[in-house]
């Protein structure tokens, strides 16, 4: 069992276990209240005919994960806003997904957020890479797949302790291209009342 997905998983249930509405910040100072919801475990047969049909190659990691829970919602949004929650895929997901977009054969979609979706690179997981994790886009699946250098036990954590926030793209501000912004009298005002 990989050790950062079980210690994951474990704190973020004890968590909700105490309190099934966690309260999270996102970026900008945007507090929203969210839940998550854990699906039941895969069991052995369906790893294995899952793999037999498909072909993909499963990292130990996200096996473990599904070996946990063959699925998750996290960070449902339960404000009047509403905003997309991020769907970590179980097998079925993964098969219906492939089976509805026109793919390259070595890319199959484990998680979802708005237009964001992560893929697993199975040619890199067969080669034993540690990088195959890639991000696309729902309106640009033809042509467009960014890697982005994690393997899915660090991705999946630190997408917990981040709270859903695209913790990947934070190196890309720097003090040579972040602009601060003002916040007026009037605005400072309405968020203390």
């Amino acid at each position: 069992m990989n050790k950062i997905v079980y210690l994951t998983l474990k704190s973020l249930k004890a968590r909700l276990a105490k309190q099934p509405t966690l309260w999270i910040q996102r970026e900008s100072g945007y507090v929203i209240p969210c839940t998550c919801s854990l699906y039941k475990a895969a069991k052995p047969e369906e790893l294995y005919s899952f793999v037999k049909e498909t072909g993909f190659f499963l990292p130990t990691s996200y096996i473990d994960f599904l070996k946990m829970h063959d699925g998750a919602i996290l960070f449902q949004d339960q404000s009047e806003y509403v905003d997309t929650p991020w769907y970590i895929f179980g097998l079925e997901e993964i098969m219906e997904y492939s089976e509805q977009n026109e793919l390259p054969p070595n890319l199959y979609a484990i998680a979802k957020y708005d237009q964001t979706v992560i893929f697993i690179d199975s040619s890199r997981v067969k080669e034993g890479r540690e990088d195959y994790l890639f991000e696309g886009s729902i309106l640009n699946l033809a042509d467009e797949f960014k890697a982005i250098d994690l393997n899915f036990e660090l991705w999946f954590e630190r997408l917990i302790v981040s709270q859903g926030a695209f913790f990947w793209y934070w190196n890309n501000y720097s003090l040579k291209n972040y602009q601060p912004e003002e916040i007026s009298l009037d605005e400072l005002n309405e968020t203390e009342e």
